[in-house]
């Protein structure tokens, strides 16, 4: 390049200087990617991966609450039930929403997230596991990986996606699945 030669000089006969081409070039590959991104997100809405990322359904704050507070009003109308703890847990597993009720025992702030954990992990009721569950290999393999078989949890299902879990606790494990049933009734 000799000294007179510089960026913006000439490169054809239409005046294009390389300044101007490479501005050319960067809004063209602009464009492609914003394409391609508009092209991935309608793929992500209509459920199609294309072995990228996909959109996972969960359940909002929103019905987390709504299902806490009618586990409560259920609690508080059956006067035959124990004071509960009410936790909600997203299709990640993380608490969302809880609420431990005045007079609840210790043992449940152990045993709900557990119950709420074994839910969503298995996509069924803890009290159906436990029914089906009654080898005691079976049985101790459950507990030892963390899981419970009392009753009390509930997944939460919409439209046919795991979308998160219930877990209550506080009474007999069929008075936690009656609330954590009743509570679900929210949605």
């Amino acid at each position: 390049m000799d000294d007179q030669t510089t960026p913006d000089t000439d490169l054809g006969p239409e005046g294009l200087t390389r300044r101007r081409a490479i501005g050319y070039g960067g809004a063209l590959a602009a464009g492609a990617a914003m394409s391609q991104l508009g092209t991935e997100a309608a793929s992500a809405r209509e459920g199609e991966s294309g072995g990228d990322s996909i959109a996972m359904r969960t359940i909002s704050l929103e019905q987390a609450e709504a299902i806490v507070a009618a586990g409560v009003r259920y609690v508080r109308r059956h006067r035959d039930i124990p004071p509960m703890f009410i936790l909600v847990v997203d299709a990640c597993g993380d608490e969302k929403a809880s609420k431990r009720m005045d007079g609840n025992g210790p043992a449940s702030v152990v045993l709900v997230p557990i119950k709420a954990h074994t839910s969503r992990s298995f996509r069924a009721t803890t009290a159906e596991l436990a029914a089906r569950t009654t080898d005691p290999a079976r049985i101790a393999s459950f507990t030892s990986a963390g899981f419970s078989l009392l009753g009390g949890g509930r997944p939460i299902i919409e439209h046919d996606k795991l979308i998160g879990a219930v877990g209550v606790g506080g009474g007999t494990p069929e008075q936690d699945d009656e609330v954590a049933r009743a509570a679900l009734r929210a949605l």
